[in-house]
């Protein structure tokens, strides 16, 4: 039996120097890594993560994450710090050690926890507490409308359920500014709560209208780094439990580019597709945008193969003869349940100067059928819904 790979949680407590030099001197496992922030805990291979609940970039974020690539994690907590114990249980570590059993103990306490995750199965994505509401993610390339839908698609969804707004958009966030909210509290405010306790997530949702919650998102698109997709996953799956459907703008650039960090730059938008129970894929109704929306279609389709999908074509011209084409081009080349098509509405532009929704309008109605479907509202009925407004 080979011995186990470690990643040794860099902190100033003695134990960890101690670990360090008796490993290497006398075996029993191998220090495969030393880490000093939550991003270098992910890019290496090794069985357990050991880390000291001092350790600065210890959340539940960052043991959900080593434990869905197959890692365990050890916690170790100060006997003399009887919070330290509930903390490290908290984060859901798979062990737990005293800080003074001593280099032997904890040797064997690396093999014990080491040898329980090889039982276990491997986690394919980013693992998420079990949702009470549903997640419809609202995707397609950017300058496609697509955060102008996903803020009509929840109002209207708010007429006969519970809704929320959430914007994971780590490349170009923009539901404060087009509602004229605040930047603050927002997504990131909402990490805090849910991850480490930190103010109450209710707090960080406003008030959009009746039955509707708005949760904005980054201050800016430099922070994409500050956050990873478990954390915003968790956040998206918390605020679920509180409305019936979460609409979640995000789902931008899908390929799998390689960033900063070992994540790579748009997995978030990846991971929010993946845990998708309905996607609505936006384009501008052009060759152009229908191009573009195809590329994005073959990206969302490899991480959510059998996810219900709808496509939405923006600013559509009045012609029935090219509303055919596009039509025509994107259901024989993907596997769509429907293309439903919104004229350009000057109202829409108002609106967004305004800082508020688009009231009743030729774009609200073209979308309410799409709003009842993602109900659950059988098509032909949705259908007489939008006949009935019109």
């Amino acid at each position: 039996m080979r011995e186990p790979e470690v990643a040794l949680a860099f902190t100033a407590d003695v134990w960890v120097e101690e670990l360090h030099r008796h490993l290497s001197d006398h075996g029993g496992a191998r220090v495969r890594t030393v880490v000093v922030d939550g991003e270098g805990a992910l890019e290496e291979g090794y069985d357990v993560l050991v880390t000291g609940h001092r350790w600065p970039a210890l959340t539940r974020a960052l043991v959900a994450d080593a434990q869905t690539r197959g890692r365990a994690v050890l916690g170790v907590h100060d006997r003399e710090e009887s919070a330290s114990r509930k903390h490290l249980r908290s984060l859901g570590v798979d062990g737990l050690i005293e800080s003074d059993a001593g280099p032997e103990a904890l040797t064997r306490a690396i093999v014990a926890v080491a040898g329980a995750r090889d039982d276990r199965p491997t986690a394919t994505f980013d693992a998420v507490d079990s949702r009470v509401g549903r997640l419809v993610v609202v995707g397609g390339a950017p300058g496609s409308g697509r955060t102008e839908i996903a803020l009509q698609l929840a109002g209207a969804l708010a007429q006969h359920s519970r809704s929320a707004l959430v914007d994971a958009d780590d490349v170009a966030p923009a539901v404060a500014q087009r509602l004229g909210l605040p930047i603050e509290p927002n997504l990131r405010g909402a990490i805090d709560a849910v991850e480490h306790g930190v103010g109450a997530l209710d707090s960080c949702l406003f008030d959009a209208g009746v039955g509707q919650r708005v949760l904005v998102g980054l201050p800016n698109a430099a922070a994409w780094m500050q956050v990873r997709p478990g954390e915003v996953l968790r956040v998206v799956d918390r605020v679920a439990d509180r409305v019936d459907v979460v609409v979640a703008d995000g789902a931008g650039p899908l390929e799998e580019v390689s960033g900063a960090t070992s994540r790579g730059r748009y997995a978030t938008g990846r991971a929010l597709v993946g845990e998708a129970d309905a996607i609505v894929a936006v384009c501008d109704a052009s060759p152009h945008g229908v191009a573009r929306l195809l590329t994005w279609i073959v990206e969302a389709r490899a991480l959510a193969p059998m996810t219900p999908m709808i496509v939405v074509a923006n600013r559509a011209p009045a012609e029935r003869f090219r509303r055919g084409e596009v039509f025509d081009e994107i259901t024989h080349s993907a596997p769509v349940i429907d293309v439903v098509f919104v004229p350009f509405d000057t109202r829409v532009s108002d609106a967004a100067w305004r800082g508020a929704p688009v009231g009743r309008s030729a774009f609200a109605r073209a979308l309410t059928p799409v709003a009842a479907w993602l109900s659950g509202v059988p098509r032909c009925a949705a259908e007489e819904m939008a006949l009935e407004r019109s």
